[in-house]
């Protein structure tokens, strides 16, 4: 019994000679929809070999959303023998790129058997064409508006660049500049309007390098980016302006670049890093202060316990009280020190925990600074209202007490009379400490509680780390206070703290 191919095989070459004589891509199908003949224009169509398509399927080779619909309508021209259908399509080539194809399939009989034919009429032409029609249509839309848009892109870009924190400038390839942002004429020092035609390598100031030497025009960074043409970033120099004021700037610089690769300018921006490297500065001068406050003590210290050596069997010895009073207030400062230290880092991490009691602050005040009551050089007076009692952490706040008595002490020693003031300040108790000395300058007040204040970089410095009253803050800010300090050259000072007040005292 002969197969479905092999009566095929045996049609008319009327087919044949219809493949021999169109150019338009044909096939033959077979009820199941394979491919059972393909001529060479479907063949250079979709690229894949005769070989690869017979015995396919031409859905197989559409594109997903094409499937469905095309395979109803092979099903309705098979089952309800419709004379044709015609459908518009979008296949994947071998290469992967798409065609677009007008399929045509009608029926036809021989031998008592049916076949579809299909040709496939590329259009792919006239999908671009209308596709280009519609980005050129879109594109004249657009561009109606583009000048607008432009705009306002502009005035957003200037209203960014007007409020930003960061300097920026843009100068051209003379090195001329041709726009800065306020920040960046800030820092630059140039005044409104002054900045046009500035060249980058002359600012209203000197342009130095940080070490404080004249910067040479070949190390600018923005010299390097232009000769270079590559980006810097974070390069730091210092920028002096006529009234001596020194600022650091880092500066991140790139260049602009035409179409042509030609360098048309450069854009740079600037941030100003004048209190990072001051206290970069600080903390270098802190270390040497440290160096020095530490080894003064642990030298009268080695020293005492070498002569305790000698004479450690000479109990009657005469220097022996005093050698043994030098140690314990070397070790005394030590520890001093170091727990400065220690307190200074855990409240940089956000230590340490307070421990709250409930306590009468005049209970406090009379216990604190003992050694001072024994020496009786000085005389402790505490005023007010000695009632009043706080939850809060003893130890901390007596460490702040003992901090403004010894400062008293240290800064008014002619002052022999220190005065403790409680008062009840309706939501709060307010504990002053005040002496009668010397003073302290109005411009130095703002800093007294600033971490490291005590070093002066400029050389002079007073004894300790500068952490005793910048702890002291820290400490009554934890519990949710206040501090401050009032003073007066010549008449004294008040050193001050307060803490949220109790509903019920003792």
């Amino acid at each position: 019994m002969e197969t479905f191919e092999q009566k095929f095989n045996d049609c008319s070459d009327k087919i044949e000679r219809i493949f021999n004589i169109t150019s338009i891509a044909s096939k033959v199908i077979a009820p199941d929809l394979t491919i059972l003949k393909v001529n060479n224009a479907l063949v250079q169509l979709l690229g894949f070999t005769e070989q690869e398509l017979l015995g396919s399927r031409i859905l197989d080779y559409a594109c997903p959303e094409y499937k469905a619909h095309w395979h109803n309508l092979q099903k309705e021209l098979w089952e309800n023998q419709v004379k044709e259908f015609v459908i518009e399509v979008c296949l994947i080539k071998k290469d992967k790129s798409l065609v677009w194809v007008k399929v045509t399939t009608v029926l036809f009989n021989e031998d008592g058997n049916t076949y579809g034919y299909s040709v496939l009429d590329d259009f792919t032409w006239r999908k671009n064409f209308e596709q280009a029609e519609l980005e050129l249509k879109d594109a004249l839309t657009k561009s109606q508006s583009a000048e607008i848009k432009l705009q306002l892109n502009e005035q957003r870009l200037t209203r960014v660049l007007e409020t930003m924190a960061e300097g920026v400038a843009i100068v051209d390839n003379s090195g001329k500049t041709v726009y800065a942002n306020p920040k960046a004429r800030q820092i630059l020092g140039y005044t409104t309007g002054d900045n046009k035609n500035k060249h980058y390598a002359s600012p209203a100031g000197r342009n130095l390098r940080v070490d404080g030497s004249a910067l040479p025009f070949n190390e600018h960074p923005i010299t390097i980016m232009m000769v270079n043409r590559k980006a810097v970033f974070e390069r730091e120099i210092a920028v002096q302006s006529h009234n001596h004021e020194r600022k650091y700037i880092s500066i991140n610089a790139a260049p602009l670049i035409d179409d042509t690769g030609e360098l048309i300018g450069g854009i740079g921006t600037f941030m100003d890093i004048t209190a990072k490297r001051k206290l970069s500065l600080l903390k270098d001068e802190f270390i040497t202060i440290a160096s020095h406050e530490l080894n003064t003590p642990i030298t009268t210290l080695q020293g005492s316990l070498q002569l305790l050596k000698r004479i450690k069997n000479t109990s009657s010895h005469p220097k022996m009280s005093l050698l043994i009073d030098q140690a314990n207030k070397s070790m005394n400062f030590l520890t001093v020190l170091i727990a400065d230290l220690l307190q200074a880092s855990r409240m940089n991490n956000g230590q340490p925990t307070l421990r709250y009691t409930h306590f009468k602050l005049s209970a406090l005040i009379n216990g604190c600074c003992s050694y001072i009551r024994l020496n009786e050089e000085y005389n402790l007076i505490t005023e007010g209202d000695t009632e009043l009692a706080v939850d809060a952490d003893a130890d901390r706040i007596d460490q702040v007490l003992t901090n403004f008595i010894s400062n008293a002490i240290k800064y008014a020693p002619q002052s022999k009379d220190i005065r403790i003031v409680i008062e009840d300040l309706g939501n709060d108790i307010k504990v002053s400490v005040i002496d009668a000395g010397s003073g302290i300058a109005a411009d130095k007040v703002p800093h007294l509680f600033e971490k490291y204040y005590g070093i002066n970089i400029e050389g002079e410095q007073s004894s300790g780390l500068g952490l005793g009253l910048y702890l002291s803050s820290e400490i009554v800010k934890r519990h949710n206070g206040t501090i401050g300090v009032e003073s007066v050259l010549n008449q004294g000072s008040s050193f001050w703290f307060t803490l949220p007040k109790l509903l019920e005292n003792y």
